[in-house]
């Protein structure tokens, strides 16, 4: 093997980095002490758009957007003299370029000099960075629309985000327009022009698009097919007449649109249509218009959902207020009528079979109206409105005071209640009747699944800035499914025989979680439960 000589080698190098650099994806540009392009390669020429011989000898402002040019010649000086021999270009290292058919592009650059004053070269690598921002930004907008779409929760404010988002990103004006069925629900518009985007969605609210008409909007609602014109692209041309129809959105038919179906489930909820006075619209528009389309539909659906289920549960919440009131009066005059057939005093005492009869009549007016008194507070914790009139409370006197009362329900059955505690328990901060009504729903539904003669055993301790309190029973216990169920409202696990209507627990987890406590349970098969529940130290 022959050896090559120094400026053999020397040769060989320059000539490979020449190839390279000439062949070079990224542009790599040469100008001259006077800011004459000297050398042009093939990536420059691809990025720029011009051939090399358009350029060469040419001033480099030839490449720069036009507002720039007359600081960018000082800048390059004051480079040149300074001790630094590369450094990046612009703010963060990017610049914009010039392209010959007049497009401004963003661009990465990197500038460096080498020799003397009168004879520098300053050699300029630049990479355009135009997708790579386009997929940031079009990221950036993706995830911009779908937070504001989640966070908005009614049908109209979701509207109104569809439209809002749109413009001026994707458009210089949005118009959205929401049907059910073939029945025209809503319209919310956002334009450049805010004073005109208030026209037009008064407009088209006043006068709202016929679904079996002829305008773009009916037609796409119809068909579920999108319609794209624009000018840049001749083949996509529509009838004038068809143009005719959005001169409401500008002074003139709009350069470019996009009008797309909003469907979700096989449904078409509305049209979105994306207007641009002047321009048009490309590949990429068309990707992100077809997102966020996609994205405004299932957000239209889930709020319009959401407006059904919160009717619903209003509805429902009506009723029970209604019922739970009209049911009141008469379930009280059967509890005091009974009252006074028991307790009155008369010469001869009521025959036994009357007695009987009015106590059984007492007991089944009572449970009503717990029943009612249960379905109420179901109703104001689902709707975060359980009222607690919070305050210091000794811990000792809370649990006695509950306890006192449940005795009548534990001797019936013959079960035993035991109380462990500390000594010295500190106060807690609490609502004694509504904590009397957690712990009394506690210890009954201990007892429902007792076995006669059993045990129940509450239980108090101290933890860091909470007092902890449980309820166990020694009863047949609950398996991880029923378990997992056991907090849910008209539940009742299969070994219940069905007495009351499955809400103590659900009212006692909204109760305890109002007072800002924790409540759990845990319970196996054959081996009993164990509800717990937490109240903050005083």
């Amino acid at each position: 093997m022959t050896a090559l000589g120094g400026s053999s080698r020397e040769s060989i190098t320059d000539a490979i980095l020449a190839g390279i650099v000439t062949i070079s994806a990224d542009a790599i540009i040469c100008v001259d002490d006077s800011q004459k392009i000297i050398f042009f390669n093939e990536g420059a020429e691809a990025v720029f758009g011009y051939a090399g011989d358009e350029v060469m000898g040419q001033s480099l402002e030839k490449l720069i957007p036009e507002r720039y040019r007359s600081t960018h010649s000082s800048h390059v000086r004051a480079f040149g003299k300074s001790p630094v021999k590369a450094r990046r270009m612009g703010e963060r290292g990017q610049i914009l370029g010039l392209r010959k058919n007049g497009e401004e592009f963003p661009a990465e650059a990197a500038i460096s000099h080498l020799g003397p004053e009168g004879q520098r070269v300053y050699s300029v690598v630049l990479r355009d960075v135009t997708e790579r921002r386009r997929a940031h930004e079009t990221q950036r907008f993706l995830a911009e629309a779908g937070e504001a779409l989640a966070s908005s929760l009614g049908a109209e404010e979701t509207l109104r985000n569809v439209a809002r988002l749109a413009v001026p990103t994707l458009a210089d004006a949005c118009v959205v327009h929401s049907f059910h069925g073939e029945q025209f629900h809503g319209v919310a518009v956002t334009h450049v022009d805010q004073p005109r985007a208030a026209d037009l969605e008064r407009e088209r609210t006043e006068h709202p698009v016929d679904p079996s008409g002829s305008h773009p909007m009916a037609e796409v609602m119809r068909t579920g097919r999108a319609i794209v014109w624009t000018s840049a692209d001749k083949s996509s041309q529509v009838p004038a007449s068809t143009r005719d129809y959005l001169k409401d959105i500008f002074s003139k038919s709009p350069a470019a649109a996009i009008i797309m179906p909003l469907a979700a489930r096989d449904q078409i909820l509305g049209v979105i249509g994306l207007y641009r006075e002047e321009g048009h619209y490309d590949n990429n528009d068309l990707f992100l218009a077809a997102e966020l389309a996609r994205r405004a539909a299932v957000a239209i659906d889930n709020a319009r959902l959401h407006d059904l289920v919160r009717a619903g549960v209003q509805s429902r919440d009506d009723m029970i207020g209604i019922v739970s009131h009209d049911l009141r009066n008469p379930v009280n005059a059967v509890k005091m009528l009974t009252g006074v057939m028991l307790n009155r005093k008369r010469d001869e005492p009521l025959p036994a079979e009357v007695a009987e009869y009015a106590s059984v009549i007492r007991q089944a007016a009572e449970q009503m109206d717990g029943l009612i008194s249960d379905l109420l507070d179901v109703t104001r914790v689902e709707a975060g409105r359980l009222a607690v009139d919070l305050k210091r409370e000794n811990t000792e006197e809370l649990l006695s005071d509950a306890l006192r009362t449940l005795a009548p329900v534990t001797n019936e059955k013959s079960i035993t209640l035991r109380l462990n505690s500390p000594d010295d328990l500190p106060d807690v901060i609490a609502d004694r009747e509504r904590i009397g009504q957690a712990i009394s729903n506690l210890v009954g539904n201990a007892v429902k699944f007792s076995p006669a003669g059993g045990e129940i055993i509450v239980r108090v301790a101290v933890l860091d800035r909470e007092v902890l309190f449980s309820v166990s029973d020694k009863g047949k216990g609950m398996s991880a499914e029923q378990l997992s169920h056991a907090f849910d409202r008209f539940w009742q696990s299969s070994r219940t025989d069905r007495q009351g209507a499955g809400l103590g627990l659900a009212i006692t987890k909204g109760i305890v979680e109002a007072h800002g406590g924790r409540i759990w349970a845990e319970s196996s098969l054959d081996a009993g439960s164990t509800f717990y529940f937490t109240l903050p130290v005083a």
